[in-house]
């Protein structure tokens, strides 16, 4: 195999980020029933590389890992990190949680990360957004690489509202205190009451900067808005480049992602370790972009790490629906709905015309070996520009046309853009991320080998020629192979459809609002999450700005008869 000879031949674009909402923790409901060990699904991996995949650091810091075992709840002295506590924010906690992978108990998607020459931190790994399950009939099925129904923004709210209570009552700060430090003097106890203070003002700016006016709900954020917004404001210090994140999308599942051409909602990344590195940066990573021109790029990713990680990716099947949990398939009714997924009507192009479907030998339809400078193929994804697919456009407009200043990056900007004190935002993202990608790389030890640094990058390098890979349209959405789709739900980019049997219904017709409250709650006939109007919990309002549930109209002319028909056939995929 060939081996890259210019790591700036893949300066690309980014992220798949941890989410964000503003909403009240529900009481009671099902999270009564977090104690369920979860029966885990045949996807590829064993017990160990799950929980690699768990707890593995990615370089991201969110707190100091001590202060996190040792905070309490706001109201109350019961452990922040009580398993209660962490489920009705949507996070995933298990009864055997505590192992030798994640001795302190943990939620998954959270990791000890190292610190060298000091005390580790606690931080995000993609796990947190990007494991799922469902619960059923008193079952909870878990489901590796599906979207996560937590709320990162309400987290995020009690770990400040924590550490303010912790600062400003004596008795919470005394326990507080004894558990960091144990017995100490007054002078160690008065310096970690300044750090405390530090921490909460840098973690409230964050906070600031990833708050939506419009809360997300469970299982979504502004991911492209939260990463722009750190990176832009805070790594580049230009507090204009700031805008409101208000364009939220669902955590997309990752099974077979490593294999597709293009990685990201809007088809704005190809390669996988920059919208890895991406993430890393919009989950309290960082990266330097002042400063000494000796400095510029360095960041807190870890590319070992994210190498691990994306290759566990890679291995990591689709998840078959289980029928002894969740019901029989009905291959009769399944057929017939395999017919009506291939059939052209009213004009309108199939399902598989978007959504490919494996030939006899289960491959997908992919690029051409000649494009590729190591001759690797990849599954073809097909963008669907906004005005075929009428689905809400803010995540794309938004990205598509934000600018920001460069500042002091200015003059060590790339050719074309040398000197260039505004850049379109995706292509400063693409130039900033991909400083801080190169840079991990380049002071990875042990380093790299030439064929690891093709891996690592997903081989996207054109041939000899051919010019770089690039978006094919940033006004449009991605279109994938679907398998696995019956434990993606909620349903479209910004998760405004909560099951298959509402997609697939007249626009007009869907349901304008209802529950989510990150319980997990499935309905196995509809295929999705419980369309319930309680407003115990948060309300989905489809009314309201990034939140539109139009479009993606194909098959919504369909009988009911026959929509049942397909959707039992989407449950085989």
């Amino acid at each position: 195999m060939k081996c890259v000879r210019k790591c700036g031949t893949w300066m690309t674009a980014i992220l798949l980020t941890v989410g964000f909402a503003a909403t009240a923790a529900p009481a009671g409901s099902e999270h009564r029933n977090i104690y369920n060990q979860p029966v885990y699904l045949e996807q590829g991996w064993t017990d160990a590389e799950r929980n690699q995949f768990y707890f593995t650091p990615q370089g991201s810091y969110l707190i100091p890992y001590a202060w996190f075992l040792a905070l309490e709840q706001p109201h109350n002295a019961k452990p922040f990190n009580a398993a209660k506590h962490i489920a009705r924010i949507g996070y995933l906690v298990d009864d055997q949680a505590y192992s030798a992978s994640n001795p302190d108990g943990l939620p998954i998607g959270f990791a000890k990360e190292p610190v060298a020459n000091g005390e580790p931190w606690l931080g995000y790994t993609c796990a947190a957004c990007h494991t799922g399950q469902v619960r059923f009939k008193g079952k909870t099925i878990r489901v590796d690489g599906a979207p996560t129904l937590a709320d990162f923004t309400l987290f995020n709210r009690r770990l400040i509202h924590s550490l303010h209570e912790t600062l400003t009552r004596p008795r919470k700060f005394e326990r507080f205190a004894q558990r960091v430090l144990g017995d100490s003097d007054a002078s160690r106890v008065e310096a970690l009451r300044v750090e405390v203070a530090a921490q909460l003002e840098a973690m409230k700016q964050i906070f600031q900067r990833s708050t939506p006016q419009v809360p997300y709900g469970y299982g979504r954020v502004d991911a492209f808005g939260i990463i722009m917004n750190e990176v832009f404001v805070r790594d580049l210090h230009q507090p204009l480049n700031f805008r409101t994140p208000n364009a939220p999308v669902s955590y997309p599942f990752l099974w077979g992602t490593p294999q597709l051409d293009f990685v990201q909602w809007n088809g704005s990344a190809n390669n996988p370790f920059g919208r890895n590195v991406g993430e890393v940066l919009g989950t309290f990573g960082r990266v330097a972009l002042t400063g000494p021109v000796t400095q510029l790029g360095t960041s807190t990713a870890r590319a070992h790490e994210l190498f691990v990680l994306e290759r566990l990716l890679a291995k990591l099947t689709p998840p078959a629906w289980p029928e002894s949990l969740l019901g029989k398939i009905d291959r009769e009714r399944a057929a017939r709905g395999r017919a009506l997924y291939s059939a052209f009507r009213n004009g309108k192009a199939s399902c598989e015309s978007c959504h490919a479907l494996p030939d006899a030998s289960g491959q997908y339809p992919l690029t051409p070996a000649a494009e590729n400078y190591f001759g690797v193929q990849f599954v073809e994804t097909k963008m669907v520009s906004l005005a075929d697919i009428g689905t809400d456009p803010l995540m794309a407009l938004n990205f598509a046309t934000r600018t920001a200043l460069t500042g002091e990056l200015a003059p060590w900007l790339p050719a074309p853009f040398t000197g260039a004190s505004v850049l379109p935002a995706p292509v400063l993202l693409s130039i900033t991320v991909g400083m801080a990608a190169n840079n991990s790389i380049t002071l990875a030890q042990p380093p790299f080998t030439a064929a690891e640094r093709a891996e690592l990058i997903g081989y996207r390098v054109k041939a000899a020629g051919l010019p770089p890979y690039a978006p094919k349209n940033l006004a449009a959405y991605k279109a994938r192979p679907i398998s696995g789709i019956w434990a993606t739900a909620p349903y479209l980019h910004n998760g405004s459809v909560p099951n298959l049997y509402q997609l697939l219904l007249p626009p007009q017709e869907r349901v304008a609002g209802f529950a989510l409250d990150g319980s997990y709650t499935f309905n196995a006939r509809a295929v999705g999450f419980v369309a319930d109007r309680d407003h115990r919990f948060f309300r989905f309002d489809t009314r309201l700005p990034g939140n539109s549930n139009a479009g993606h109209d194909y098959g919504t002319d369909l009988t009911r008869q026959e929509r049942w028909d397909l959707i039992e056939f989407l449950k085989t995929l």
